[in-house]
């Protein structure tokens, strides 16, 4: 009877803990999807607003505007996801942990294996088609390992793991160099852009939609230039991160506007009007700055993915955040400052203009007395 009793309970444990991975596994995907459409939400319920404001004038104004809405939606936001998800599936790195000291014929010839399609994918990029026979060459090379590695001994295996080390190095992150230079300098400057037009701007819905469309067109640029994107699951997770600096964006505004508000009081009127949206484009391009190391990370992917290496990930993105955040900064006072300085010539220019108007119609009236 005990038996009876105790038999179905490894079978009811085992269940259970299915159960609870496959809530949790449904609950995370449909969080990633929430965000995505969270997003796009932000954006498009605010312009159901100014749709209603239209429509208050005259329907057709109203209609215009909503055909108007989507045609930028789908033109900045739509085409460069679409772009996206185009771009090839790149490569999935092994999770393979090498022991440097007594390494495994066979864990080497599964890294070798990896490193020859990566070569293969990069073959067909066109940012390095000046380099395709240096590339043929290393496929020699990587094929040749292979087969050095299939019928190595233990005691080779050390020799074979120095020589992938160096062909790593040298047939590979020697090609992706430069894609990466062009790729930091893009991030640099899609989040001085994003700084700058969120800290001008007025209005927050303006900001989201500011920060949904350069981070849509940044992901999608990072995935052109390494000619790849990663795997399902990457993918979700760079437009999960889309989305929520887009809903951050929009939180963000009214925090601003409270710093904004305390600071004039502190500073006077102009101060306030300054440190608000500053601080708001500050934060923006901080962000953006995160998601395109993130996205760089993801669709560069040549290191492996083991646990180990997906936690640190973020740790990653955020120091070069840190790293770069004061040029990013900088660039972004440059930007902020040197917008602030033509307004204020503008400005400068309409008062005297306004002045010299004024001054003419006074003389079409005569001067007036030395006494008044």
């Amino acid at each position: 009877m005990a038996k009876a009793i105790a038999g179905p309970a490894p079978d009811g444990i085992e269940w259970e803990l299915a159960s609870q991975w496959a809530k949790g596994w449904k609950f995370l995907k449909w969080s990633a999807t929430a965000l995505v459409v969270v997003a796009f939400l932000v954006v498009i319920g605010q312009g159901f607003l100014y749709y209603r404001l239209f429509d208050d004038v005259h329907p057709l104004l109203g209609y215009a505007f909503i055909i108007l809405l989507a045609a930028i939606l789908g033109v900045l936001v739509v085409r460069p996801l679409l772009s996206f998800l185009r771009m090839p599936v790149a490569a999935r790195p092994p999770s393979i942990v090498i022991d440097p000291k007594s390494p495994q014929p066979a864990a080497l010839a599964a890294r070798l294996r990896y490193d020859l399609k990566y070569l293969q994918m990069l073959a067909a990029n066109p940012q390095v088609q000046a380099e395709r026979a240096a590339i043929e060459q290393g496929m020699v090379k990587c094929r040749a390992l292979i087969e050095h590695c299939a019928a190595a001994s233990p005691e080779e295996a050390l020799k074979l793991s120095a020589e992938l080390e160096a062909f790593e190095r040298d047939e590979i992150e020697a090609l992706l160099k430069p894609l990466d230079q062009k790729v930091e300098s893009l991030i640099h400057a899609e989040a001085v852009g994003v700084g700058v037009a969120t800290a001008v701007s007025l209005n927050g819905t303006v900001d989201a939609f500011i920060v949904l469309w350069r981070n849509a067109n940044l992901v999608a640029r990072i995935a052109r230039i390494y000619f790849g994107r990663p795997h399902l699951m990457g993918s979700l997770r760079i437009l999960r991160d889309v989305a929520a600096i887009v809903v951050v964006s929009r939180a963000l505004e009214d925090v601003t506007d409270i710093t904004g508000d305390v600071i004039g009081g502190l500073l006077g009127r102009m101060g306030g009007l300054v440190a608000g949206p500053v601080m708001d484009g500050g934060v923006n391009a901080m962000m953006t700055l995160k998601l395109g190391y993130l996205a760089k990370r993801r669709c560069r992917s040549f290191k492996g993915w083991s646990s180990g290496q997906a936690k640190s990930i973020s740790a990653e993105a955020l120091e070069r955040v840190k790293k770069e955040s004061g040029s990013v900064v900088t660039d972004l006072l440059k930007g902020v400052g040197g917008l602030t300085a033509h307004a204020a010539r503008a400005t400068e220019r309409a008062l005297a203009g306004s002045r010299s108007a004024w001054g003419l119609v006074q003389s079409w009236f005569g001067s007036k007395p030395e006494s008044a």
